[in-house]
């Protein structure tokens, strides 16, 4: 039995280039298209959501347009960045974003979200999902930073190497789960991907 799991990231969001893990923006006009675009002509069982409005408004539209069901789980949100929500690259001390860019297990921004709780949220996410629809096509709509932390997760991707991986808005990746006692084997299909 083979459980298939499409990430899609969120498209481009209002309000600029900045840290915004929890910080609740909506999507731009282009970001609605950019969505849009990119699931044209597919299909799914089940959708799952961030309850993020970046992911949600899309995927509550999504769900209507095609009449697949769905549902919001807050493990699939962005990582909390603390002090750093709302502010840019270069308004943070770049000794500080470089340390977390190189060992982000090591160093969490102040008040944020630690990396192994992140990782451990991620985790528990992808568990429930892949035993609850065992056998299905599921969407989950999510951020960069939740896709970046299953290349760790489920491929063994060293954390730290985590934040070398690009993930463009609005693009899709995609892993299956092979259920087969004792373990699964996960594999990744594609990554990156836009229509």
């Amino acid at each position: 039995m083979i459980t298939t799991v499409d990430f899609l990231r969120h498209g481009e969001v209002s309000g600029g280039s900045y840290y915004r893990g929890c910080t609740d923006d909506l999507l731009t006009e282009l970001g609605w298209q950019q969505m849009n675009h990119a699931v044209t002509n597919q299909q799914w069982d089940y959708i799952v959501s961030s309850p993020l409005h970046r992911c949600l408004d899309f995927t509550q539209h999504f769900s209507k347009q095609t009449n697949t069901p769905f549902s919001i789980d807050s493990n699939w949100q962005e990582i909390n960045f603390g002090n750093w929500e709302g502010k840019t690259a270069e308004q943070i001390d770049s000794n500080d974003l470089m340390q977390f860019y190189k060992d982000p297990a090591n160093h969490t921004p102040k008040n944020g979200e630690k990396f192994e709780l992140f990782l451990a949220r991620t985790y528990l996410a992808w568990q429930g999902l892949t035993q609850s629809h065992k056998g299905k096509h599921i969407l989950v709509i999510t951020h960069a930073g939740v896709i970046r932390c299953l290349f760790n997760l489920l491929l063994g991707l060293p954390i730290k190497k985590t934040f070398n991986i690009q993930v463009n808005h609005a693009s899709l990746t995609c892993f299956q789960c092979i259920h087969d006692k004792p373990n699964a084997f996960i594999k990744l299909v594609f990554h990156n991907m836009r229509s």
